[in-house]
C-alpha cells in the first residue's frame, strides 16, 4: 500500500484558526508538563472525614444509599441494614464474594434467619451434593436439564443468577467520583456485582481515596506482568444508566439498578 498525501492540510487548521479568533495556527505543538492531573491537584489531601462526606455526596447524588457505622457496631447494624433492604426489596437470594470481611460480620446468619438464601462465591458441586442447601440451590434442582447455555453453565454461575442481591468488598472507593473499585479473582466473581439488581457494598474508611489516579497507581504499584493482574477491574458509579440514540434513560440493563454502600469507620 502507497504512502497516502495529506492535501489542503494547512488551509483547513488556518480556517479552524481563523474561526477560533487566532491569527493562525501556534508553530509549536502545545507543551504537556503534566502526567495525569497537575501536581498541585496530587497534592491535595482530605481527611478521613472529608473524604467520607466527599464520597457520600457523589454516591447519593446517583441516587445511592450510604450507611456509615463505627466498627465496634458494624456487624449488627450492618446486618440489620441489609435484612431490611432485603425485605423491603423482596429479596429471596443473595450472593456474596468469598471475603474474610463480609464472613466476620455474620451477615450469612442474619439473612437466613429472615429465610433469605445466601450463596457464597465458591465451587459448588453438582445439584444434590453436600453444598446444594440454600434456598437458590433448591431453585436450582427445580430446573429441568436440556441441551441450552443455561444448563451447560456452572453450578455457582446458575445459582449466582437466581440472586436479587449482590454483595461486595470493593478494593477502593474514589470519593470525589462515588466510584467502587473491584478487582475480581477466584473468590470475587465478577458476576456478583453484574448479575444482581441490587448491589450491596462494604468497605473500611480508610479504603477511601481521594481521585481515580490514587486507586490506580495502588492497582499497579509492584507489578511487572500481565499475570499479576486481576481479570477483570471493576468500576462501578452509581446504578447502570443506558440511553438509546433519543435519550430515554433506563436504569438497571447492564447492571444492578440500586445500590447500597456501608462504610466503616
Amino acid at each position: 500500500m502507497s504512502q497516502g498525501t495529506i492535501r489542503g492540510r494547512e488551509a483547513f487548521i488556518a480556517n479552524l484558526s481563523s474561526r477560533l479568533g487566532r491569527q493562525g495556527p501556534p508553530a509549536e505543538a502545545p507543551r504537556h508538563p503534566y502526567r495525569g492531573v497537575p501536581d498541585f491537584y496530587k497534592e491535595i489531601e482530605r481527611t478521613t472525614e472529608e473524604k467520607i462526606e466527599w464520597f457520600v455526596n457523589s454516591w447519593e447524588a446517583l441516587t445511592g444509599k450510604t450507611l456509615i457505622v463505627d466498627e465496634a457496631e458494624a456487624p449488627a447494624r450492618v446486618a440489620e441494614w441489609l435484612v431490611e433492604i432485603a425485605k423491603e426489596l423482596g429479596v429471596k437470594n443473595v450472593s456474596r464474594w468469598e471475603h474474610e470481611g463480609l464472613k466476620a460480620l455474620g451477615l450469612d446468619a442474619a439473612l437466613q434467619a429472615a429465610g433469605i438464601g445466601v450463596v457464597p462465591w465458591v465451587p459448588v458441586e453438582e445439584e444434590g451434593g453436600a453444598n446444594a442447601g440454600s434456598a437458590a440451590g433448591e431453585a436450582a434442582a427445580s430446573q429441568e436439564a436440556d441441551s441450552s447455555n443455561w444448563a451447560k453453565r456452572s453450578e455457582l454461575l446458575k445459582r449466582t443468577e437466581r440472586c436479587e442481591l449482590g454483595i461486595v468488598w470493593p478494593d477502593y472507593a474514589v470519593a470525589n467520583t462515588g466510584t467502587l473499585v473491584l478487582q475480581c479473582s477466584p473468590q470475587r466473581g465478577r458476576s456478583v456485582s453484574l448479575l444482581t439488581s441490587i448491589l450491596f457494598a462494604v468497605f473500611r474508611a480508610d479504603q477511601l481515596v481521594n481521585r481515580m489516579g490514587e486507586a490506580f497507581a495502588a492497582i499497579t504499584a509492584g507489578k511487572r506482568h500481565p499475570l499479576d493482574y486481576a481479570s477483570s477491574l471493576n468500576l462501578i458509579t452509581g446504578p447502570s444508566r443506558s440511553a438509546d440514540i433519543e435519550n430515554d434513560l433506563t436504569i438497571g440493563i447492564h447492571g444492578p439498578g440500586k445500590v447500597y454502600a456501608v462504610i466503616i469507620k
